[in-house]
């Protein structure tokens, strides 16, 4: 009697088992069109906050980068001139204390980091969190486009100020840039772009 009721048990958890799995793949189905769309619109925000007024061209990516997954050519869209204005590198990082973080960052043509902005992250409320607050991403503005150092109490004009408590994402962010400086000087300022 007790081997019948556990086969029965068993079979019926298989059963539930095999609706939640179709169900569940029915509302990703479902949802995949919406998903599509919020990320691409957070790439266009994060794009426009990091290059204004540009219209954005993707480029090819060379090598293997480790952090790098997209860049664009950002070009003059309000006099249709077509001038190259900068270029954003969209960053993805797994080195931060949470999850990935990913960033967006641009660099003018006049050598200069334009902005970052943090796309998303699962960084510790009031920690690490704190590196998608203005005060930790506008350190980056105006930088020259060489590489930066993480430092507590930061002095030197190229010096990202550390988050308190959270230097694991401070470091993490401030990498990723660095590669993204790194690809720019070696690979498209190089070519004269």
């Amino acid at each position: 009697m007790k081997k019948d009721s556990i086969i029965i048990n068993a079979l019926i958890l298989f059963g539930i088992t095999i609706i939640a799995g179709f169900l569940l793949g029915l509302t990703y189905t479902a949802t995949e069109e919406p998903r599509a769309y919020q990320t691409k619109l957070k790439t266009e925000i994060a794009l426009n906050t990091v290059l204004k007024n540009s219209k954005f061209i993707e480029e090819e990516i060379s090598g293997e980068p480790k952090f790098i997954t997209k860049i664009y050519q950002g070009n003059s869209e309000e006099d249709g001139s077509g001038d190259v204005l900068g270029y954003a590198f969209q960053l993805e990082t797994l080195e931060g204390y949470g999850d990935v973080i990913k960033i967006m960052v641009g660099f003018k043509t006049d050598g200069t980091i334009s902005g970052i902005d943090i796309v998303s992250h699962s960084e510790t409320p009031g920690l690490g969190a704190k590196a998608d607050e203005s005060k930790f991403k506008n350190q980056f503005i105006s930088k020259e486009i060489s590489l930066l150092t993480v430092k507590k109490g930061a002095t030197d004009p190229q010096d990202i100020d550390a988050i308190g408590g959270a230097t694991i994402t401070s470091a993490a962010v401030t990498n990723a840039v660095n590669e993204a400086i790194d690809y720019y000087n070696s690979n498209i300022k190089k070519e004269g772009n």
